[in-house]
Order: structure tokens, then C-alpha cells, then sequence
């Protein structure tokens, strides 16, 4: 008796656990996977309970500065899990936070007729900023590059990793998600 009701509880507390598994996608991966990839200004930063308020979201409007692949108008209003909704915080590790007026580039998924969604949680997401000499946007973090055969090592702090005139990063999207303009 005491092991079925050992086993009982054990099931019911892992039903209710949740987890955020993230697996390292380059750029490559994140090309193709996304329906969307926009580059653009956050304009407005909404956060919601979800529908069954078991838990908040964050809906994101962003302003289209130009698109790398396919075409969903100019705004974009996507999802990102967890936020703050007056006393109430939710934080899901792995999702990016956006703040009004940021420059970014987010790669898109979407299921059916719903709201998009980032791919790849905070991997799906380069922010823009200026140049020291203001000869233009860069693109941060560094983009993980597709290996050329097998898999490259990244290390942390690897000098090699430098942010991306914004030109060259939109030129690499766009032949690796096939649509090359």
C-alpha cells in the first residue's frame, strides 16, 4: 500500500513540474525553421495572462523595417512566454525580453492561423546597434554560423565571434534560408 501510494505522488508532482529545454540551433537551422524573418523597431510591448490565466505572456508589435523571408504585413505582433503583469512575474528561462524602440531581428514560427512565435527562444533574436563610428548597424550576439562539415566548438568569449555589419548578417540569411534577393 505505502508503494502505491509512493508512486501515486511521485505522478502527480511530476505532472505538474514544468521545464524550458532549448536546443542550440545556428543560423542555418534558424533560417529554415522560421515561415518569417523581420527586421524592424519594437513599438509596443503588451503583456497578457494566457487565455486559461495559467500563466502571462508577452505580446510584441514590431514596426517592419524589411523582411528576409516571407511577408506577414508592416507591423508583426508575435508571442514571447513569461513577463510582469502588475504584482504577478513570470520567467521563462530562454525567452528574450524586448523593450520600446529596440532595433532586432526576429526569425518567426507559427502553427496554424495563431500568433507567431520566436524560433529558437532568445536564439531567434539579434539586436541592432549603432557603430561606434556610425557607419551603421551592427548585429549582436554574434551570429552562430553554420559549420561547413560537421560541428564547430563555440567558446565563450572566442575573439574570432564579432558582432556583423547588419548588410553582411541580412546577405547570410538570406542564402541560407534560400530566399536570396
Amino acid at each position: 500500500m505505502r508503494i502505491l501510494v509512493t508512486v501515486s505522488l511521485v505522478l502527480a508532482l511530476a505532472a505538474t513540474a514544468r521545464a524550458t529545454v532549448v536546443v542550440p540551433a545556428d543560423l542555418g537551422e534558424l533560417s529554415r525553421d522560421a515561415i518569417a524573418i523581420v527586421r524592424g523597431r519594437v513599438a509596443r510591448v503588451d503583456v497578457q495572462f494566457t487565455e486559461d490565466r495559467g500563466t502571462i505572456e508577452t505580446l510584441v508589435t514590431l514596426e517592419v523595417g524589411s523582411y528576409l523571408k516571407g511577408a506577414l504585413g508592416q507591423t508583426v505582433r508575435f508571442k514571447v512566454p513569461g513577463g510582469e503583469l502588475g504584482r504577478f512575474r513570470s520567467i521563462v528561462v530562454g525567452a528574450p525580453e524586448f523593450a520600446v524602440d529596440q532595433r532586432v531581428v526576429v526569425f518567426l514560427g507559427a502553427h496554424g492561423p495563431s500568433v507567431p512565435y520566436i524560433v529558437g527562444f532568445n536564439q531567434g533574436v539579434f539586436r541592432l546597434v549603432r557603430a561606434s563610428d556610425n557607419s551603421g548597424w551592427l548585429v549582436t550576439p554574434p551570429a552562430n554560423l553554420p559549420a561547413v562539415a560537421g560541428t564547430v566548438r563555440i567558446v565563450r568569449g572566442d575573439p574570432a565571434r564579432r558582432p556583423l555589419p547588419l548588410a553582411d548578417f541580412e546577405q547570410k540569411v538570406r542564402t541560407l534560408a534560400g530566399g536570396a534577393r
